[in-house]
């Protein structure tokens, strides 16, 4: 199988590359293959779904629909290359996973015929993932906090990000926030953090609920 793979951007592009993917699909063209899309953020959804996207804009939503119109119309002229889709976003601050996985899920209502998609949500964002390993996070980071490890709910809105930096960033959060030169930008602390620790991953010890219900859709499809 093939697997098309669209992710908000670097941050997740590097977590799946770097294990996970191999962990649940075996290694790349034993038999399965995959190519990975990172975006420039998430962005939000075009008023108009059948519209152009702004070639400007290169935000995952913004682009969403006329990808899946894309992998839609290759099947509709009989290439069958494509497998499945895989898409892959944070909730963020959304206050319904289900209504957004829904709105989502709508998309495929302008591609005839639909590709074979699957949604998938982070919540709040990647880093539940990471924090749903503790081991894997001691391993990268043995001088990591564990009582703030500890003491995180799974897949809580509570600022995960924010979150894994008090734990393993020298100085936590306050330091990372830093503007200084010397200072690293989040976004690649963020691409650090998922370096580091997707390696050490366990995926069948994994405790947080929007991880294992990525893997258990991406084994599914494997088995239908």
């Amino acid at each position: 199988m093939h697997f098309e793979i669209l992710v908000e951007g670097q941050t997740e592009n590097t977590a799946l590359s770097s294990g996970i993917l191999e962990q649940i699909l075996g290694k790349y063209r034993e038999p399965h293959t995959w190519k990975i899309h990172p975006h420039q953020g998430i962005g939000k959804l075009p008023d108009d779904l059948f519209a152009a996207p702004n070639p400007k804009d290169r935000t995952l939503l913004h682009n969403l629909p006329d990808r899946l119109r894309g992998y839609s119309k290759r099947l509709a002229l009989g290439d069958h290359s494509v497998s499945a889709v895989l898409v892959l976003v944070d909730l963020d601050n959304r206050p319904d996973c289900i209504a957004f996985k829904q709105t989502l899920v709508d998309i495929l209502k302008v591609c005839e015929p639909p590709p074979n998609a699957l949604f998938r949500i982070a919540i709040e964002e990647l880093e539940a993932w990471f924090l749903g390993d503790v081991a894997a996070i001691r391993a990268a980071y043995p001088d990591a906090k564990l009582d703030i490890l500890e003491n995180y709910q799974q897949d809580s809105i509570c600022g995960t990000w924010e979150w894994l930096a008090e734990a393993v960033h020298p100085g936590g959060l306050q330091a990372l926030q830093n503007k200084g030169k010397r200072s690293p930008t989040v976004l690649a602390q963020k691409r650090q953090w998922a370096a580091r620790i997707t390696p050490h991953m366990d995926i069948n010890q994994n405790v947080s609920p929007s991880f294992n219900a990525f893997k258990t859709g991406l084994e599914k499809l494997l088995h239908e």
